[in-house]
């Protein structure tokens, strides 16, 4: 495998800038007790070290999302201790701020919102990511996995190896797990399991976090997503293609108790590839800038935003709803409470349409690159499977159609996903997004969760 990049057993990785105290062990036991991004769990963690000495005092108030990582004995995190909160790359601070719901009519929620402000004393090297926009957590592996502890292997160690490899899904690396030897294990064991540092979240939130796998073989194996040990998202490598990335995601709603979170993935006999790991609040995909990729108010919880919309056929409504006092998305599990819809009341008259589109929606204009390949995704909800079919334009050429009986639609009813590569053309140097409604008959048809993404040149 190209540029592999081996990791025989569980690493030990000092992060940069960090003075050790004499005694101290900067282990991935330290960074599981002293996750940066999270000022609560550092005072959780510093106040647990208070408790315990170096005469080894026996503790059992061990937080929970250490204990993997440093057991539960005296003496690691004894020493972890001793190193002290110090962090040398950007942490999160949250904060609580009155807003205006002047010119964001759907916006959430409708009086208060959560702001994030980023205070960081060194620099982060160029391959690491730092969390921006909001509660935002990158996951692109470009600096191997230091920011990912703690890797465990549960409980068959010398089954699986893992390793960062290319190409990665938008950037270079990519996280890999081998198989180092046959499997031998019933079906519902877990092989492997990495998980994200802590940060923060706001009770009552909505987030989702996206990401990308790439599986090496067919196989009845998976990868499994939890959030807080709350089950997420279950990938199998049955259900894509071998050999090809795809891109996922998911809704996570903070609960009234919840102030922090950390994402797990676990692998099942199944060798695969994973990239692209972000988390962010749906608020922060607002306005001019989105947490991923280029195009901004794809979600939709702030109105129609940069996009414009056009709507020929005067018998349809079309624009942002709230879907969730709906009875019709009960089962649906649309991304967030806000999408794009068109709602016919009948056939159309085909006069009043544009070649059967009733309305349409396009997005502002981006920057690409010519030659380079973009991932076009969204989700498209059908009511029923003679109400038409959705059709996706890049500039005014065709690229894409959606059709209500197309088998990855699956059941009417449900929000489903579209995943779309498209190479950029020579001499062509920006672009604009355009999905349209072709109704044919009574129903409603929907749009949420549309994304634009510049991916590695190696994704095929």
């Amino acid at each position: 495998m190209a540029n592999l990049k081996t990791i025989v057993a569980l690493a030990v990785v000092s992060l940069a800038g960090i003075s050790a105290a004499a005694g101290c062990a900067a282990d991935n036991c330290y960074r599981a007790l002293f996750p940066c991004p999270s000022p609560s769990a550092v005072s959780v963690a510093s106040a647990f070290c208070a408790t315990i000495t170096a005469s080894g005092t026996t503790a059992t108030n061990y937080p929970t999302r250490a204990t993997n990582a440093c057991g539960t004995t005296a003496d690691r995190y004894i020493s972890a201790c001793q190193c002290g909160p110090t962090c040398s790359y950007s942490t999160l601070a949250m904060a609580t701020s009155s807003s205006s719901t002047t010119n964001a009519p759907a916006c959430e929620p409708p009086s208060t919102s959560t702001t994030f402000t980023s205070t960081t004393s060194t620099a982060p090297p160029a391959c690491e990511s730092t969390p921006v926009n909001g509660n935002l957590l990158y996951g692109d592996f470009e600096c191997d996995f230091t920011p990912w502890n703690p890797l465990v292997f549960a409980p068959y160690n010398g089954v699986y190896g893992y390793s960062v490899t290319t190409p990665g899904f938008t950037k270079v690396n990519s996280f890999q797990t081998q198989f180092l030897g046959t499997p031998n294990c019933p079906t519902t064991c877990t092989y492997l399991r990495l998980t994200s540092p802590v940060f923060p979240v706001t009770p009552g939130v909505k987030y989702k976090y996206t990401f990308a796998t790439w599986f090496d073989g067919i196989s009845r194996g998976f990868v499994g997503t939890k959030i807080n040990d709350r089950a997420g998202r279950t990938v199998s490598a049955l259900d894509y293609p071998v050999t090809n990335w795809r891109f996922h995601q998911v809704p996570f709603q903070a609960n009234a108790t919840e102030n922090e979170a950390s994402v797990f993935f676990e692998w099942l006999n199944v060798e695969s590839r994973l990239d692209s790991v972000t988390f962010a609040p749906l608020s922060a995909y607002c306005g001019n800038t989105s947490p991923v990729g280029l195009l901004p108010d794809g979600e939709f919880e702030c109105g129609l935003g940069a996009w414009t919309q056009q709507k020929p056929d005067p018998q349809a409504t079309a624009g942002v709803v709230n879907l969730g006092s709906d009875s019709l998305y009960t089962n649906s599990f649309p991304m967030g409470d806000y999408a794009w819809r068109v709602v016919s009341p009948g056939v159309p008259n085909p006069a009043n349409q544009e070649l059967h589109v009733s309305a349409r929606i396009i997005s502002g204009s981006m920057a690409v690159t010519p030659g380079k390949k973009y991932l076009v995704y969204f989700t498209s909800f059908f009511s029923n499977r003679t109400v038409g079919s959705v059709g996706v334009m890049i500039n005014n050429s065709p690229i894409y159609t959606r059709n209500p009986n197309d088998a990855a639609q699956g059941t009417p009813a449900v929000f489903s996903p579209n995943h779309i590569i498209w190479t950029n053309m020579a001499g062509l140097t920006s672009v604009s997004v355009k999905i349209e409604a072709l109704v044919f008959g009574a129903g409603t048809i929907a749009i949420d969760s549309v994304m634009f993404v510049e991916l590695n040149d190696g994704v095929v």
